[in-house]
């Protein structure tokens, strides 16, 4: 009995563990069957995208950038085709478990070293330029390739995973420094890029492009200049290897511009300047194309296109010329004398002052018990009306009429024409200059005007300070019967296409509607200047008569009652000097303003200067179009000694 029921116990406990084990297998296909739906259907399109990509490589198409060129179709800027051998530091391959990524590169420069020349310097932009990127970035080592090097590379490059040579497009400027101001330049992109690309939704469009322009028409028509990143779907294997090319949306190359600039104009004008430092702007009146856009001194944009060295940034960065400075845009300067004939306007316009009416010029004004001298050294010009206080430049004639106007009433008048605000120009960056008023001078300083900083207001000097671009506006504006067309730098888009040009029109942004009477007594004080006035000389030759006025703006204020003396005075403490014209005065189609920094006289420095942009103006109506010479950059290029004072 006792031996039945041990074995229907044994019996019984086999058959819950049969149960057990069923249950368990069951439980185990159903998980097996559960994760097999789940990869096959609900995971089906993830893992096939997955298996897609390990067979499927998908390679960027960089887009061409488009090229800029003048108005008469000088190539200012240029893509040329080249060679460069980069290191994508993700796909370095560690030689043990000890060696790090850094060390990796390291090693691997060293052995590459052992091929071709790698110097200090690369190494350096290298660094500056992995510190920007991302580990799967393609970086640079060593740019434009010697077909010698390519091919000592190409030999041993099997060996590295990680290292290859690129086909590139090299933006090139084929004139040097000339324009740099205008033109900018590119540079790769860093992590500041990237993060305003992502914000912008821009970054599908720049997959495979390494550069973007960072200053000039390079940055402000980047949209324009850059395009659109295409792709090429590849069939490759496991190693990488390419098998067969499956599709492709090619790339939509950036668009090229035409710019405004006459380059022959302009690279006389920068020759003109020499080793001086200043700037100069010259504009179509009837258009408000820009001719000219000179900021001396200049710069070789080339040095930033793979990053620019420790040595070269500090040289240009730290220089007491400022050679990165863009002077025309972004520089206030007092504009001395050359304000004459916009007061002379705003007197008119105001009522303050008729045109016939008789000041006493003795060489020195009272206010408050101080005595404002003029240039004279207080001899003064005797009785002048409106025209002659423009042709001799009479100092005397402004103060009192500062005086009658007042801050404000200035401040009115004068921003009709455009002073103490942007001109609204087509490059990133202008800034306002400054117009002063009460309410501007007590928000700023929390203090009240005084009258007498009024005095020095109609000279140009005190608070007064302008960039030469609003200068150059304001001249065109009276050059152009009142009417102001904005200033701008592109003339026309071009597409790949033959008829895809989109001209750029021009924009009317002012019509002050001054009367002719005006405008005559005005124009004929300018002409006189260059007859007996303080420009005389200068111009004679031309063919023509031009309107102008010379400027002679001090850098510091000098004591009221002191005597000048530009001997006593460091170089760089020398007064400006300053020209602005229109020409022919009867009929005007240029309009220039310029500057010589630390120039002295407006009639020394700066209209000579203003006089060979004449000269040049006329060639190119001639027909002279820009030759460049590649044995020798802008005379204006920074090198390493000092620019003259």
């Amino acid at each position: 009995m006792k031996n039945n029921l041990g074995a229907a116990t044994q019996t019984q406990l086999f058959r819950r563990r049969l149960v057990v084990a069923n249950a368990l297998v069951l439980a185990c296909f159903s998980l097996l069957v559960a994760r097999l739906v789940y990869l096959q259907v609900f995971s089906h399109e993830e893992f096939s995208q997955k298996a897609e990509s390990n067979r499927i490589s998908v390679v960027p198409i960089a887009p061409e950038r488009g090229e800029i060129l003048d108005r008469h179709g000088v190539v200012m800027a240029r893509n040329n085709p080249g060679f460069s051998l980069e290191i994508t530091p993700e796909d370095i391959e560690l030689i043990n478990e000890k060696e790090n990524r850094d060390d990796a590169i390291a090693r691997l420069i060293g052995e590459l070293g052992q091929v071709v020349p790698i110097t200090e310097s690369d190494l350096r932009k290298f660094k500056k330029i992995k510190e920007d990127s991302q580990a799967h970035d393609s970086l640079p080592i060593l740019t434009k390739l010697t077909p010698e090097q390519v091919f000592k590379l190409s030999a041993v490059l099997f060996r590295y995973k990680g290292v290859e040579i690129k086909k590139r497009s090299f933006r090139d400027y084929p004139n040097g420094n000339m324009g740099v101001h205008v033109m900018g330049y590119i540079g790769r992109i860093n992590k500041k890029d990237q993060e305003r690309l992502a914000e912008e939704n821009l970054k599908d469009a720049y997959h495979g492009t390494t550069h973007i322009g960072k200053v000039g028409i390079e940055q402000s028509y980047e949209d324009v200049l850059h395009g659109k990143a295409g792709y090429q779907r590849l069939q490759v294997m496991a190693s990488g290897r390419r098998i067969d090319e499956l599709g492709e949306e090619p790339a939509v190359n950036g668009r090229s511009l035409e710019l405004t600039i006459d380059a022959h104009i302009q690279s006389e004008t920068e020759k003109a300047f020499g080793n001086r430092r200043g700037a100069l702007v010259a504009i179509e009146p009837a258009t408000g194309e820009v001719l000219a856009f000179v900021s001396a001194p200049t710069y070789d944009p080339r040095l930033f296109m793979d990053g620019i060295s420790t040595d070269d940034w500090a040289l240009l960065s730290n220089h007491e010329d400022k050679p990165l400075l863009n002077r025309p845009l972004r520089e206030n300067y007092p504009v001395g004398s050359t304000y004459k004939p916009f007061m002379a306007i705003a007197a008119l316009h105001s009522g303050v002052r008729s045109a016939d009416k008789v000041i006493a010029d003795g060489g020195v004004y009272t206010f408050g018990g101080h005595r404002y001298r003029d240039s004279t050294g207080g001899r003064g010009h005797g009785m002048v009306n409106m025209f002659q206080s423009i042709a001799v430049s009479s100092d005397v004639y402004y103060y009192s009429l500062a005086h009658e106007m007042g801050v404000d009433l200035m401040h009115q008048e004068l921003s009709r024409f455009g002073f103490g605000q942007k001109t609204g120009i087509d490059l990133i960056g202008e800034i306002t200059g400054i117009l002063p008023s009460k309410a501007w001078y007590k928000k700023r300083t929390g203090k009240d005007w005084s009258e007498g900083q009024t005095i020095s207001l109609g000279i140009g000097q005190g608070e007064n300070t302008f960039t030469i671009l609003q200068l150059a506006y304001a001249t065109s504006i009276l050059a152009n019967n009142g009417v102001g067309m904005k200033p701008h730098l592109v003339r026309s888009i071009i597409g790949p296409l033959a008829n895809q040009r989109e001209i750029k029109s021009p924009t009317q942004i002012a019509d002050l509607q001054i009367p002719a009477a005006d405008l005559d007594v005005v124009r004929r004080g300018m002409v006189q200047v260059n007859i007996s006035g303080t420009g005389r000389g200068v111009f004679n030759g031309l063919g023509y008569a031009v309107a102008g006025k010379t400027g002679t703006a001090q850098v510091f204020s000098v004591a009221q009652n002191s005597t000048y003396s530009a001997s006593r005075r460091n170089a760089r403490m020398t007064d400006h000097s300053l020209y602005i014209a229109f020409a022919p005065a009867d009929n005007p189609k240029i309009a220039i303003a310029a500057i010589v920094e630390n120039g002295g006289f407006g009639a020394k420095a700066a209209a000579p200067i203003v006089r060979r942009t004449l000269e040049a103006f006329n060639e190119s109506n001639a027909g002279k179009r820009y030759q460049p010479d590649p044995t020798q950059a802008s005379a204006a290029a920074l090198t390493n000694k000092k620019t003259t004072p």
